[in-house]
């Protein structure tokens, strides 16, 4: 800018004409986007409880947004706006509600939440992530769980029957972004599930022959709790199948309980 335009009344005025403008095509592209909304669920037939969470499609979107994405605004601060359009969207085919557990911090679980599933959406803080669990599988299609996996607790993941893990937090991994706090999202049965990226499995039995079946594996460990001799622990593992061979051969107890897309490093 140069020294005549600087503080120019007619400049400043073009330059807030042009935000005007461009704010107001964003407003008309979310109208537009609703009515395509209205015309998915004419094509569906109904909207179905549940039908609309795809948490594949939803990190396939965000990889994306991040490949196009450049300039000095803040990835995060984009993603969340995403995450909101992309929730309260969601919610209009099929009404939803989430529970959050506070067990490793109030703030950190609703912030967790909140940017994640935006303002629109119904919220819950319940005070572990057992209680989480609970609501999920006394519920129907229309709840999604939110666990921090900071919080000091018992193998909560026993009581996922029903339900399962579908994603992990938060999607973009930056050093001092927001809502930086590791959770998993747990969801009732999927009406359109994709393979998931990373397994998450739990596994139970000797602390040794649990520390054998992962040795050399690509594995990380998201929570555990020991009790009378045998260790419980979470894990998310690539290979999944690896990890199988080992602890049947080991005689461990394991099973899957879900999974999730691999979360993306930025530098943002």
């Amino acid at each position: 800018m140069t020294a005549a335009t600087l503080g120019d009344p007619s400049r400043l005025a073009e330059l807030r004409a042009k935000i005007d403008a461009i704010d107001e095509s964003v407003h008309r592209l979310l109208m537009q986007r609703a009515s395509v909304i209205d015309e998915l669920i004419e094509v569906k037939g109904t909207a179905r409880n549940g039908a609309a969470f795809r948490p594949g499609r939803e990190a396939d979107m965000m990889r994306r947004l991040a490949g196009r994405h450049e300039g000095h605004l803040p990835l995060t601060a984009v993603e969340h706006l995403w995450r909101e359009i992309i929730s309260t969207f969601t919610a209009l085919q099929a009404p939803f509600e989430v529970a959050v557990s506070s067990g490793g911090g109030w703030t950190e679980a609703v912030e967790a939440a909140r940017f994640t599933f935006g303002f629109s959406v119904p919220l819950s803080v319940l005070g572990t992530a057992d209680a989480v669990v609970a609501w999920m599988e006394a519920g129907g299609d229309d709840r999604l769980g939110v666990v921090l996996l900071g919080e000091t607790c018992g193998p909560w993941w026993r009581g996922l029957d029903r339900a399962q893990v579908v994603a992990r937090l938060p999607f973009f991994q930056a050093d001092g972004r927001q809502a930086d706090v590791p959770a998993l999202v747990i969801a009732p049965p999927l009406a359109d599930p994709v393979p998931f990226e990373i397994a998450c499995l739990s596994l139970e039995g000797p602390a040794a022959a649990i520390e054998a079946a992962l040795a050399g594996l690509d594995a990380d460990v998201m929570a555990e709790s020991a009790a009378n001799g045998t260790l419980a622990r979470l894990v998310a593992v690539r290979d999944a199948g690896a990890l199988l061979g080992r602890a049947d051969m080991a005689g461990l107890d394991i099973r899957a309980v879900g999974g999730y897309a691999a979360p993306l490093r930025t530098g943002a």
